[in-house]
């Protein structure tokens, strides 16, 4: 990683002040909205065939997201919104889809530089804001999933170990 740019907001939602133009107008959304962006920018290390390209991972939080789904939420339903299961050895197991990922990570055409984003809580903003706030070196994994031409964010990983070392 080389180098960190962050940024914080509040406001008020400004869904209260023109609610024609909402895109997904929920009552339930909070009225006072916080905000945090942190943008992180290096140079890959691993895989070996992305060694020396360029990274910018931007991570988004706000409290108006709603990150606090459940396994649960993710699990596949029947016609009638009933829970689906399949046998596995013998016992029922839960069916579910999963999420394509977190976030998007894209090719600069042309480059070796890639972009990716991602939503995530306020609580791993804190976190990553405090490692970034002390003077050791840190590594970015992100584990990715190739599907048809997209790429996902499957996990991210901000450390003081370099994770290709693991």
């Amino acid at each position: 990683m080389e180098q960190c740019e962050a940024s914080v907001e509040a406001c008020i939602n400004h869904d209260v002040y023109a609610p024609q133009y909402a895109w997904d107008l929920d009552d339930d959304d909070p009225l006072h909205q916080f905000r945090t962006q942190l943008t992180v920018t290096g140079v890959a290390t691993h895989p070996e065939e992305r060694a020396g390209d360029g990274y910018e991972l931007t991570i988004y939080s706000d409290n108006s997201r709603r990150l606090g789904e459940t396994v649960k939420d993710a699990q596949a339903r029947d016609e009638h919104g009933s829970p689906q299961h399949r046998s596995y050895r013998g016992r029922q197991i839960p069916i579910y889809n999963p999420p394509a990922g977190m976030g998007l990570i894209e090719k600069i055409r042309g480059e070796p530089r890639w972009t990716a984003w991602l939503h995530v809580s306020p609580r791993f903003v804190s976190d990553a804001l405090a490692l970034l706030s002390n003077e050791r070196s840190l590594f970015l994994a992100i584990h990715e999933r190739k599907s048809g031409r997209v790429r996902w964010v499957q996990g991210l990983g901000l450390k003081t170990t370099d994770p290709s070392e693991e």
